[in-house]
């Protein structure tokens, strides 16, 4: 992972809510790497979905926007 400089992004589900970050550091030089991102995405019971979108001339490259299902939020009561 030291080496590799190319943007990389990791989805996956976990707490099921949506989260964008770059939790990887350097053992090196514990620095974080830059170019790999985790998204989480939605889970049931509420169920989403994430637009993402790929540039290649922008720096960031990837981007990402939670598109909410109004017929799946859930209301608290």
């Amino acid at each position: 992972m030291e080496s590799y400089t190319r943007p990389t992004v990791f989805l996956h589900g976990d707490t099921h809510r949506f989260l964008v970050d770059q939790p990887l550091f350097s053992a090196k030089n514990n620095r974080r790497f830059e170019n790999f991102t985790r998204v989480e995405t939605f889970g049931s019971p509420d169920t989403h979905w994430i637009r993402v979108t790929v540039d290649p001339a922008d720096a960031q490259v990837f981007s990402f926007k939670a598109e909410i299902v109004a017929e799946n939020v859930r209301t608290r009561r």
